[in-house]
Parts: structure tokens; C-alpha cells; sequence
């Protein structure tokens, strides 16, 4: 079997491909690419057998992939850091997915189901299937409507669509509301990138991502900023500037043809 990579993160790259020359047999690895864009460009080019997905990655998801994938040839393996992405997964028609750290035992028994997949036409016509039910729903799915947040004693759950930005302070993060409301949560933005929508927040900077329906402005001077609708002012570093750009540009008419 030929195997594509598909992961925005270049140790998570060469990992995987470490345990698959290494531990496993059946299997080689036939390109490793690091954005959904790449992903689509080596499929024009070439052919895999299996496809090991990472699910969330700038600009495009790994779902948005999907769309660009013939079942009946291809499997799919997810594979994220965040175990409520299975559902998902395996609604999408995956033959499996791995949590991240990826460990060489799980790995060794999703190759061998995948073998057993191509042996199996049964199994590849209920692939086909799930994946067309899938993308039938997830292109009409918007934000989920509330995230839970931990608190002292309880849970809070907060409307997604009411969070402008989110902004790291040391291993908390700072929720940026309407109404000027913040709430300080025990969990990393690493955390928060994981799990919201990446076609509506986007990270700018290692301390910030930003809810796109609420920029208000943004500017060029000192390496490029952003106005948020309650004031707010953050910075865009430089090696997260070109997606922030590509996101604008999809979120936003006529942007970038001035």
C-alpha cells in the first residue's frame, strides 16, 4: 500500500513516517505534504492507497480533502490530537482513526485493517456511502452553538458566536466577549485552535486567534494589525500573516483587490 501524509506539523511528519518504514509491513510511504492545498496538488500528480489525515490544520480542515477523495480507491486514517474528532471520523467514512501521540502498536493494527479493507468490497461500498451522507452535512454545519468551559464548581457554557478573540496568558487563556465581558479559562489556545471552527477563527499570532466576523480594521503599519469591534488591537506575526490573508480573502468581498 502507498501512503500519503497529510500534516501541518513537520514532526508529526517524520514521526509517522518513522513508525510506518519501521513498524509496519504492506505499506510505504509514498509523500508527505503539510496544508489540504498540497494534499489536493500531490493528488493530481500521483496516487495513494491510503491517505493519513490530520483534521485540523490552517486555511482547510482535513474534512475539506474529503471532497477530493474516491473512497472506492482511497482509505482514509484521521489522524488529531483530540478523541472527539472519532465521531466524526468514522461518520466520514474513515477506515480508522489514530490519537496523537501516534503509537507504533495502533498504528501496526490500522495498517492491517486497512489491508483488510481493500480485500473487502463490501466494507469499500459502505465507505463510499458514509462518506456521501457525510459531505451531504458537514459543508451546512456552521459554529457549534456553545463551548463548555470549566469553572470552579461547574461548567460554563458560552456561545461561540459571542467570542470576538482569544488571547494566551501563560497556560490560561483570556475569552474576549461582547459586551466587554473576558473570562480566563485553565486551558491553553493551543487547546481552543484544536476544536473551533478554522473557517471562522483564525490564530495571528502565538498569543492570539481572532474571531473573523468581528475585525474591524486591519492595517499594514508595524508588521500588520488587526482592530477587533470592541477595541481590542493585536498584532499578526509574520509566519501566520499569509493565512490570516488567505482567510480574509474568503471571508471578506473584495478583499486584497484594491
Amino acid at each position: 500500500m502507498r501512503a500519503l501524509l497529510v500534516d501541518d506539523e513537520l514532526h508529526n511528519l517524520k514521526t509517522l513516517s518513522f513508525l510506518l518504514e519501521n513498524d509496519c509491513e504492506n505499506i510505504t510511504m509514498a509523500g508527505m505534504v503539510q496544508s489540504t492545498a498540497q494534499a489536493k496538488e500531490w493528488l493530481g500528480q500521483h496516487t495513494a492507497d491510503v491517505i493519513f489525515l490530520d483534521i485540523n490544520m490552517p486555511v482547510e480542515s482535513g474534512f475539506e480533502l474529503l471532497k477530493h477523495i474516491d473512497m472506492q480507491q482511497t482509505r482514509v486514517v484521521f489522524v488529531t490530537a483530540y478523541s472527539e474528532y472519532a465521531i466524526r471520523a468514522l461518520k466520514a467514512g474513515a477506515v480508522d482513526y489514530l490519537l496523537k501521540p501516534v503509537q507504533a502498536e495502533e498504528l501496526q493494527a490500522t495498517v492491517n485493517k486497512l489491508a483488510l479493507s481493500f480485500n473487502n468490497s463490501s466494507l469499500a461500498s459502505q465507505n463510499q456511502q458514509l462518506l456521501q451522507q457525510f459531505l451531504t452535512h458537514f459543508p451546512q454545519k456552521g459554529l457549534p452553538l456553545k463551548i463548555a468551559i470549566p469553572q470552579l464548581g461547574g461548567i460554563n457554557f458560552v456561545n461561540v458566536e459571542d467570542i470576538i478573540s482569544l488571547q494566551a496568558d501563560s497556560n490560561y487563556t483570556i475569552l474576549h466577549l461582547g459586551n466587554m465581558q473576558k473570562i480566563v479559562v485553565s486551558k491553553t489556545l493551543k487547546d481552543f485552535e484544536e476544536i473551533l471552527d478554522g473557517r471562522h477563527f483564525v490564530r495571528i499570532h502565538k498569543s492570539y486567534i481572532v474571531h473573523l466576523k468581528y475585525i474591524r480594521e486591519y492595517s499594514t503599519t508595524d508588521g500588520g494589525t488587526v482592530k477587533m469591534t470592541d477595541g481590542n488591537l493585536w498584532s499578526i506575526s509574520r509566519r501566520q500573516l499569509d493565512i490570516f490573508l488567505e482567510k480574509m480573502r474568503s471571508a471578506s468581498l473584495g478583499f486584497g483587490k484594491q
